[in-house]
């Protein structure tokens, strides 16, 4: 059995799933029914943890490429903080840019 627990984290709504323990299996419940669906339901009604997603296969929901305008980036993202709020994809980078780029790490339950 597992028990859903809708709270805020940093002020954003969160969805946290737990076992009827009170363990952890997802801080961050909304993001995996986004990427996993059913999937994620099924796993945690087993009292399971999901596997991350290889990063090859993140989706990076509400977040498109500024080079080749692919919405949503799937797979690592690369933001350059020197242009503000510019993303790029794997093949964007690898073109190049003129400023470095920072690799952003895919988000997981360990994270608050």
């Amino acid at each position: 059995m597992f028990i859903f627990l809708f709270i805020y984290l940093k002020g954003i709504p969160s969805l946290c799933i737990l076992t009827s323990d009170g363990q952890f299996l997802s801080r961050n419940g909304r993001l995996a029914i986004a990427l996993r669906g059913v999937e994620a339901l099924q796993t945690w009604a087993r009292a399971e943890k999901l596997t991350p997603l290889p990063p090859e296969k993140f989706k990076w929901l509400f977040v498109g490429c500024d080079g080749c305008e692919t919405n949503p980036i799937i797979g690592q993202r690369y933001r350059c903080d020197t242009c503000g709020n510019f993303d790029l994809c794997s093949a964007c980078e690898n073109k190049g840019h003129k400023h470095p780029l920072t690799i952003l790490p895919q988000p997981n339950d360990e994270e608050n």
